[in-house]
């Protein structure tokens, strides 16, 4: 088994994978109470004894959204008579607000990993020869005297010298989109615009 096998192995994938994915659905969940504090904080008023809250702090328990807040308006327009009358228009803030509604559609987690491992070898070797030649004559009747000197060194050096790189890289896309608005919710919605009213102002 190659040092990159090993190496790849020790990489903890279940938190480099997990880690992102669990962290997607404590979004979703967020996104999920979100709206509902929007609901609660722009679509109702609150007496006491009335809480959202409830919702998570007590699950077994129902929770008392309040009073319906509704914003009204007047303006002027001609009655039954062709007379410019004031009219009054009571409309729930709900049914005119963009409740925000977000969910997770995408998520996309690319990783990565580069293993380089580098050997290099040096050799290096050297060789060198002298020698060294002398002669002459100790006195005129001697006979020639001749001296030669040989000498050689052969040495070999070697050196080895390795490197390892290693490079991680993990991209995490994450893609939202405004989702569908649950049924309960459009049916509320629906209930809300029957409760708009007009009426002249006496």
């Amino acid at each position: 088994m190659t040092r990159a096998v090993t190496e790849l192995r020790q990489i903890p994938f279940s938190q480099l994978i997990g880690a992102p994915l669990k962290a997607a659905v404590e979004a979703q969940a967020l996104a999920a109470q979100s709206t509902i504090e929007f609901i609660e904080k722009v679509g109702f008023v609150k007496s006491s004894g009335d809480d959202l809250d409830l919702l998570f702090s007590d699950p077994s328990a129902d929770a008392k959204a309040g009073q319906l807040r509704n914003v009204t308006f007047k303006y002027k327009k001609k009655d039954e008579n062709d007379e410019s009358t004031d009219f009054s228009l009571t409309v729930p803030l709900l049914s005119i607000t963009p409740i925000p509604y977000l969910r997770i559609d995408e998520m996309t987690i690319d990783f990565s990993a580069k293993l380089t491992d580098a050997v290099q070898r040096k050799t290096v070797k050297e060789f060198s020869l002298t020698a060294d030649v002398e002669g002459g004559y100790s006195a005129a009747w001697s006979p020639f005297k001749l001296e030669f000197r040989v000498s050689s060194t052969y040495n070999t050096k070697s050196a080895k010298q390795s490197s390892q790189k290693r490079e991680y890289r993990i991209d995490i896309n994450v893609r939202a989109v405004s989702d569908e608005m649950p049924s309960g919710l459009s049916k509320m919605l629906d209930i809300l615009e029957d409760a708009i009213e007009d009426k002249k102002v006496e």
